[in-house]
């Protein structure tokens, strides 16, 4: 359209040269900050809004092993500048620190609090210290059992702060079937895997649940993948020194919220 627009205009060369004049006249204007997109101005605010999530993540094996630890800030900032703005007041949050997506794990290995690792192509993930909740989240299996309609019954586990996130993957061959949450029919996210989001008030039982997995197929790597993410939203656990100290770097015109949360994977 933008082709046959030129085409039908009078004069070709004109047109060209007044768009060519109106994109270089644009593009200083935002090189100079006049179209700079945010305000701390309480009139007009326009905030830059930032997730800081001070995590430890644990990867395990088949066998239970941990096989990989690792600790850092996961900084996601919701729209399409990115930390663009943010690295001249932040030099460590740059591209050097890009985080990478874990090929094999649910939703990339990190611990999304909602599921929109779609929308968001770019996140980083800077190193710090472990974290050390004082309530510390614990999962487990509780049981194994094959169903007499041939599928796998693993039922689990759970412990932790008001608000966690459980990711599962399945692997080839494998198909989740049913599990005893929301309806019982499983549905993924975008990309195939399978996001739930649990809260509870203060105090809570342990929270348990089941997923059933039909098995086409057996692989040496297993059946499915599953994960899950505390967040600590809330008290003591919910801050760091390494969090605190970073947050108070962001300018006024931006909103990081802040926090702290484990992550921590299973294979089965």
């Amino acid at each position: 359209m933008f082709i046959n627009f030129i085409y039908l205009a009078k004069s070709t060369k004109k047109t060209l040269l007044t768009l060519t004049l109106v994109c270089a006249i644009t593009f200083l204007l935002v090189c100079s900050g006049t179209f700079f997109p945010y305000s701390s101005n309480p009139a007009n605010p326009k905030p830059k809004r930032v997730f800081l999530q001070h995590m430890t993540r644990t990867f395990h094996d088949l066998e239970g092993n941990a096989v990989k630890r690792d600790s850092g800030v996961w900084i996601n900032g919701f729209d399409y500048t990115g930390m663009s703005h943010i690295t001249p007041h932040i030099p460590e949050i740059n591209d050097s620190i890009r985080a990478h997506c874990e090929e094999n794990a649910p939703l990339c290995g990190f611990p999304w609090y909602l599921p929109v690792h779609f929308l968001i192509r770019k996140n980083w993930y800077l190193p710090a210290p472990e974290v050390s909740p004082r309530n510390p989240a614990y999962f487990r299996l509780i049981s194994k059992e094959q169903t007499p309609w041939d599928s796998i019954k693993l039922t689990f586990e759970a412990t932790g702060p008001s608000h966690m996130s459980f990711y599962v993957r399945a692997h080839k061959g494998s198909t989740l079937s049913q599990w005893s949450l929301g309806n019982g029919t499983p549905v993924t996210s975008k990309g195939g895997d399978y996001f739930v989001f649990y809260s509870h008030g203060l105090e809570a039982s342990a929270w348990q649940f089941w997923i059933e997995v039909q098995v086409s197929e057996e692989h040496p790597e297993g059946m499915v993948t599953v994960a899950i993410a505390a967040h600590y939203l809330s008290g003591e656990d919910k801050r760091s020194p390494q969090l605190d100290a970073l947050k108070e770097k962001f300018p006024d015109w931006t909103f990081p919220s802040a926090w702290v949360c484990t992550y921590d994977l299973f294979v089965f």
